[in-house]
C-alpha cells in the first residue's frame, strides 16, 4: 500500500509545464505591467540586461500545445493581443493553452530577442526562447 501512495504522489507531483488559460481575455494595465516585469526577470532577459540597457517590449498571446510528457511543446502559435481580429486564432487546436507572450528586443538596433510565455493569472513562466534578432532572411553564403 505504501508503494501505491508513493506512485500517486510522484504522478501527481509531476505536473510538467505551468498551466495556461483555456481562453483569452483582456488584461488590465496592472496585469500587463506584471507579465512584462516577470519576463524581464527571467535569467535569459537578465543576462541580456547585464550588457545592454536599451530594450523594447511587446505583448501578444501564444497558444501552446504540450506533448504527452507535459514538459515539451508539440506546437505553438503566436496570436496578436487583439485576438478577435487575428485569423491565427481559428487555427489553434482545442487542446492548446494560452499564455501572455512578452517579446523583448535588446539593442539599438535590436541584436537579441527573448520571448517569454507567462500565465497572467498565476504569474508562472511556461516557456522562454531566445535568439539573435533577425530582420529578414539569412543571405546565402
Amino acid at each position: 500500500m505504501g508503494l501505491l501512495v508513493v506512485l500517486g504522489l510522484v504522478a501527481g507531483g509531476c505536473s510538467g509545464h505551468p498551466k495556461g488559460m483555456k481562453s483569452l481575455k483582456w488584461l488590465t494595465d496592472a496585469e500587463k505591467e506584471k507579465v512584462i516585469e516577470i519576463a524581464l526577470d527571467t535569467p535569459e532577459a537578465r543576462r541580456q540586461l547585464e550588457g545592454e540597457s536599451h530594450y523594447e517590449t511587446s505583448l501578444n498571446w501564444i497558444a501552446i500545445v504540450w506533448d504527452s510528457s507535459g514538459y515539451e511543446y508539440s506546437e505553438w502559435r503566436g496570436i496578436k493581443y487583439d485576438w478577435e481580429k487575428d485569423a491565427n486564432l481559428q487555427l489553434v487546436p482545442p487542446t492548446a493553452e494560452f499564455y501572455s507572450r512578452v517579446t523583448i528586443n535588446f539593442g539599438e538596433p535590436p541584436q537579441w530577442q527573448v520571448m517569454v510565455a507567462i500565465n497572467p493569472d498565476t504569474g508562472k513562466v511556461a516557456l522562454v526562447q531566445e535568439n539573435p534578432f533577425r530582420t529578414g532572411p539569412t543571405p546565402p553564403k
